[in-house]
């Protein structure tokens, strides 16, 4: 058992006594993270989480720790009642509505969205229930390091940035990079020489820069349900594909850059010929 385990329950009931169930259950869960076998900790979990399914989770561990506590047993057969009675509710319901395609999106995937949109704490509070729920060692240590990143993220005061931004903020960079290099190559005067081309390129580099930056950030965009008719943040084989066409349309007008030079340079004369 934890070194701080009684401390923390102490504060937990006084918060939980108070009203402040959402401190109270932070608290708990810290306390059944670092100490699983903790039977108060879990019965104050069953009273204080939302879902009925974590309720009866809570209620199980308990069980498990100690299989003689009556109240406990109780308890878990009145929720499960409620969930068979609510099941039988669902399957009526289900007859009188048309059946929806839509499939319902797990709590892990719901704080991932969370945090694409800034919402650090309730992310936070949905995977710290997930970490206390499952029993894999693997899944367990997956959420615990999103857990920890949120709270540095917290801690260190970061402030949120929009996926959109950091989207627009990547699509120039590719685009700047290639008008420089057109300038150089044809002067401060583009209409000087006739390679209209290589300003015909520049709109094929800044779409191919909007593809790369789109599969580098994370972000529900429109262009995975658009092109790939899937939803949520693109799966990695859409994030690759686009990445891809991204490249050849960035790198295909610099590749004629550079053979341009080539090409000056094998007719280059002293004296310059004029243009």
């Amino acid at each position: 058992m934890g070194a701080d385990s009684p401390n923390l329950i102490r504060e937990a009931v006084d918060l939980a006594r108070a009203g402040k169930n959402v401190d109270a259950r932070d608290i708990f869960l810290r306390v059944v993270e670092n100490d699983p076998q903790n039977e108060l900790a879990w019965m104050w979990l069953a009273g204080l989480v939302d879902s009925l399914e974590d309720k009866i989770i809570a209620c199980e561990n308990v069980l498990i720790i100690n299989p003689s506590n009556l109240k406990a047993q109780a308890y878990l057969e009145s929720l499960k009642n409620k969930r068979q009675s609510s099941t039988i509710g669902q399957e009526i319901q289900k007859k009188q509505e048309p059946q929806k395609s839509t499939p319902r999106r797990s709590p892990l995937e719901t704080a991932k969205f969370l945090e694409q949109d800034g919402k650090f704490a309730e992310a936070l509070e949905i995977y710290k229930v997930e970490a206390a729920k499952t029993k894999d060692t693997n899944a367990f240590n997956e959420i615990y390091k999103k857990i920890t990143r949120i709270e540095q993220l917290q801690a260190d005061k970061v402030q949120y940035v929009s996926p959109n931004v950091s989207i627009a903020r990547l699509t120039f960079t590719w685009p700047l990079l290639y008008l420089s290099l057109v300038l150089i190559q044809v002067g401060l005067n583009p209409f000087k020489n006739q390679m209209i081309y290589l300003w015909l390129a520049f709109p094929l580099v800044i779409l191919g820069s909007y593809f790369i930056a789109i599969s580098d950030v994370r972000s529900r965009h429109w262009v995975w349900h658009g092109l790939f008719a899937e939803k949520g943040d693109g799966s990695a084989f859409a994030r690759m594909t686009l990445a891809a066409v991204g490249w050849i349309l960035v790198l295909l007008p610099i590749v004629l850059i550079v053979l341009d030079s080539f090409n000056r340079l094998s007719n280059f004369q002293i004296p310059p010929k004029l243009f």
